[in-house]
Formats: C-alpha cells, structure tokens, sequence
C-alpha cells in the first residue's frame, strides 16, 4: 500500500485524466439514497430516474432492500418520487425467497438471510415501459458467480406500473442489466462486462445464442461490471464500471482486494459493429462508475452518476443521484468542465 496520504493523492492525479475529472460544481440532484443512478427521457417529456435503493433504517442495500423506487421531473431540476414501482411482497414472485450467504441455495428466515434487488434500469420501447434489474441470489454450481438479472414491463403501459416480470424466470446468472435500442430498432440485452443477446421482437426473451462482445483487456484484466451500450456518430460505445486499485508503487485497473479500491471509474471502448471487436479502453470518468448515458431535450449529453468514495476518490459526495454534461473529444467522451 501506498505509504502516506500525499504519495497517494500525487498518484492518483497521475493516473487520472484531467479530462475525465468529475467537474466541483455537479451536485445532487435530490436528497436520496441512490446507487447505480439511472435516467431515461420518455415519449411524454419527463425524465424518469431510478437506482439501487436501500430500505428505511438500513445503511444500504447490500444484505437486503424492499424494491424499485421512481422519480420523474419535467425538468432535470424539480423531482417527484412515484414511490415503489415493484416489491418483493407485492409483484415478486420467483425473486422473492431469503436465502443464506454461504454455499448453494438454502432457504432462510428474513432475520437471517439475504434478498435485494439492485442496479434497476428503466427504458420506453414501442410505447411500452420495461425494467431489467439484478436479484440477488447465491451460486448454484462453483462455476456461477452468484446473483441473476431479470426483465420486468408495465403492465399498464405506464411508467409507475405495476410490473410484472417478462419471463417469469431470470434472464441470465451474473449482474447489472442494461437494454440497448439499435438505429433500427433492434433491441439488445447487455449485461456483466459486455455480454449481449438480441431480444425477440416481442420483447419476451432472446433471439439468439448469449455471447461476449470482443473486445480488448487491460493485463491483467481487472473484475468489470456496470455495462451500459451507447451509440454516437455511427460507433458504439461500451462503458464498464471497473475499480482502480492501489498496488503499493502505482495505481492501476487491476485484479485487487477490497483493501486496495482506491476510485470507481467509468471506463469506455468504441466499435463500428454492436458485437465489436472493442477497442482501445479509456477512463470516461474517475469516480463516476456504474452509471449510464441519455440526451436532454435541449440536446446536451449527460452521464448518470451517484459517488461510490473510498480512501481518496475523486467522488464528490456518496450515494446520490446527478447528472454530468458530457463533451465529445472526437470518438471519445469526457466530463465538459466548468467554464469550457
């Protein structure tokens, strides 16, 4: 570990690009505790906002939480909660078991066990509001890394719902869902670290065979999460979550232990074809990792973000929703810092 408070703070602004600084003037956009920040622009002018939420009285969603929260603003400004738009005691149905931390799947008492829904994202597609999420659930064989995702839609055709989920089954094992719209309509389920499947047209699973997106790797390749797809001047663009991690004489995205995270970072790579290959991976934002991407109504590019500090990260604040005006520097993209 790096030796004194100064070394580190010196290293780090080496490692980081200016450019990929989170600007002093962002700040939150309500008083909520969120994680995962996401926000969509709907056919009916409003912004809706969601992310992983923790139940009253908890410090956070990790052991369990009650289920998906809504927000809308007309704005980007004033905020409205719609309240919980799906429950594990209202709409969950195979979700909804508690189950214990150590090995394969046992069911447990709610004093004892685990059960939480996280990283909820929200889409309008044909008209029609869907969710993917991530539940948390143990590993089922060694091989599985625990936790599966899920596709919820409104059953009302109205963003608060209520929800019911597509398949009434997971839709993959792992984490962190996201769906990506094609030019042509074709709709994409991504998930992990940029794993993808084309949806069937009715939405109601996947048209294809699951596959990883090719894509470059740092060495050695570091645990990668949060993907959100996007597209911009005819690339597509691939942002990962990934920890920068201190290794005693230098920072870098590499494999470490919890001790070692140092800042969550949004980390971009480009393609000209959906399944890639990726190129050429770069630090969009330091501090700003899991989050996702929309364009406003008057046009500016915004990053989601919520601050996930540890040790000295460049977050600014802890577990709140905020937007980043975002710049493009030719095919890639960086926080637009006051004053520019």
């Amino acid at each position: 570990m790096l030796n004194t408070k100064e070394t580190r703070e010196k290293m780090l602004l080496e490692f980081a690009n200016p450019r990929s600084l989170i600007p002093e003037d962002v700040k939150p956009l309500f008083d909520a505790w969120i994680r995962d920040t996401h926000i969509t622009l709907a056919q009916d002018g409003y912004y809706y906002c969601t992310g992983t939420t923790r139940a009253p009285g908890t410090e956070n969603a990790k052991r369990y939480n009650d289920g998906i929260e809504l927000w809308r603003s007309s704005n980007l400004k004033n905020w409205e909660s719609l309240g919980m738009v799906w429950s594990f005691e209202k709409d969950g149905t195979w979700h909804n078991k508690w189950y214990a931390p150590q090995g394969n799947y046992v069911e447990v008492s709610p004093e004892e066990g685990f059960r939480s829904v996280y990283a909820p994202e929200i889409y309008q597609i044909k008209g029609e509001f869907y969710i993917t999420a991530s539940i948390s659930w143990p590993k089922q064989t060694p091989e599985e890394e625990g936790s599966y995702t899920c596709l919820l839609k409104s059953t009302t055709g109205k963003p608060e719902g209520p929800y019911k989920d597509v398949c009434e089954k997971p839709m993959t094992t792992r984490i962190d869902s996201s769906l990506f719209v094609d030019d042509d309509g074709t709709v994409y389920y991504v998930w992990q670290d940029g794993r993808i499947a084309r949806m069937k047209d009715d939405m109601t699973g996947f048209a294809e065979e699951p596959r990883r997106v090719i894509q470059q790797h740092f060495d050695p390749e570091p645990y990668c999460e949060g993907v959100f797809l996007f597209k911009h001047g005819g690339k597509y663009h691939m942002a990962l979550a990934i920890w920068t991690m201190d290794e005693g004489d230098h920072i870098a995205y590499s494999v470490g232990s919890i001790p070692q995270k140092v800042s969550y970072d949004c980390v971009v790579a480009s393609a000209d074809n959906v399944y890639g290959p990726y190129g050429e991976r770069y630090t969009a934002i330091t501090g700003g990792g899991h989050n996702s991407f929309f364009t406003a109504k008057d046009g500016t590019f915004y990053a989601t973000m919520f601050g996930n500090p540890v040790n000295n990260s460049f977050a600014p604040f802890y577990a709140k929703p905020a937007i980043i005006p975002m710049e493009w520097d030719g095919d890639r993209v960086f926080p637009k810092q006051s004053g520019t």
